[in-house]
């Protein structure tokens, strides 16, 4: 008989009651990431919770939290199909994914847990979890055991590890891209002083994320702070409990006095996890506001002992230029065999796709139209 005890957590009482055993799980599971802190996914969930089911399978050993996958259920229209689906717990916004367990037998029972339950769901869909971490590993050994239907597809994460001086780090910089940042920082003290403005943990509060707010309205995606999810998001970040690994960390660019630039996102174990940047765009076009910000920000982390900053998902150009190193990810899917939305997805996905990569543009177009729709 197993000394360990299975659960579906389905409310939000009961999520919240988890918050101190959590922190000590995650401390001890071979994943960290600010995106797995109960202070992530707690805020996350009390604003989106909408049309969602909470679905926390959680595991203890002998009265102790031993393992925890942070699930939700939701009606997905994928490929053009209702499907019923159980997903990452905040999902879109998270960068990474992962469950909290200290062993492989615990993990064992969580995915036993899961697998069990298929007549509750049509599709599992698992993002950014660390392609050669134990979950992966242990899910493609289960798996091949199984009549599921299973899809990976994999991408990177692109990071910096940061060195004891700037002079040290900069070093291997590009000299043209070393030039470059010289010459940004150059052109804006000919307007006033540059100062880079850090809060972090208990001094991130509204008034300061009230500035990222005003800046972001003359930047490259003005509307992203409009909407009352996304400040009610960031309001309950800012409300949560500090965590004793740290939590959100902002960054300002002031120039002359004024803000023009923000980089925000989280530390944790003196990481930086950098999750969104902008500019006021109305700033003086010669100068490369955005290389100057990130070498502001490279700088400051330097100071303050940072190891490493994440530039976690998406592979733009910019991240290329501090000569990154890349960590492998993946998404999962899985599709239940006996269910027949989940069938003709899967079909969808290996045998339709791939024939849609060889259309005309405007075809593409027009068929991605159907896809990752919300459903009604």
């Amino acid at each position: 008989m197993s000394d360990i005890e299975v659960k579906i957590i389905q409310n939000t009482r009961e999520f919240a009651s988890l918050c101190k055993d959590w922190e000590r799980l995650l401390e001890q599971s071979p994943v960290k990431s600010a995106f797995l802190t109960w202070e992530w996914l707690f805020g996350w969930w009390k604003v989106h919770q909408e049309n969602r089911r909470l679905w926390l399978i959680a595991a203890w050993r002998k009265g102790e939290l031993a393992g925890v996958a942070p699930l939700m259920r939701e009606r997905r229209r994928k490929f053009g199909l209702s499907l019923r689906a159980v997903v990452n717990l905040g999902a879109p916004q998270s960068d990474a994914g992962g469950f909290l367990f200290k062993d492989e037998n615990v993990l064992f029972h969580l995915w036993s847990r899961l697998a069990q339950n298929r007549e509750e769901w049509d599709m599992i869909e698992l993002n950014e979890f660390a392609r050669n971490g134990a979950e992966m590993q242990f899910l493609r050994g289960e798996l091949a055991k199984t009549d599921f239907l299973w899809r990976e597809e994999g991408n990177v994460h692109y990071f910096i590890p940061l060195e004891e001086t700037w002079d040290k780090f900069s070093g291997r910089l590009a000299r043209k891209f070393r030039y470059n940042l010289r010459r940004a920082l150059r052109l804006a003290e000919e307007i006033g002083p540059v100062e880079i403005c850090h809060y972090s943990g208990e001094q991130v509060t509204w008034e300061v994320f009230n500035t990222v707010v005003q800046i972001n309205r003359h930047a490259h995606y003005p509307r992203l702070y409009n909407s009352q999810t996304e400040q009610a998001l960031i309001r309950a970040l800012i409300d949560q409990p500090q965590p004793k690994q740290g939590w959100l960390d902002v960054y300002l660019l002031r120039v002359n006095g004024e803000a023009i630039a923000y980089e925000y996102g989280f530390q944790y174990e003196k990481r930086f996890e950098d999750w969104r940047s902008g500019f006021d765009t109305r700033f003086p076009s010669n100068i490369s506001v955005g290389k100057l910000l990130a070498m502001e920000v490279v700088q400051q982390c330097i100071r303050e002992g940072y190891t490493e900053i994440d530039f976690l998902r998406g592979d733009e150009t910019y991240k290329q230029e501090w000569e990154p190193l890349q960590r492998e990810f993946a998404s999962l899917r899985v599709f239940n065999r006996k269910s027949p939305p989940a069938v003709a997805a899967h079909l969808w996905l290996e045998k339709v796709k791939p024939l849609l990569k060889k259309q005309p543009a405007g075809q593409k177009r027009e068929k991605a139209q159907t896809e990752n729709q919300p459903a009604a």
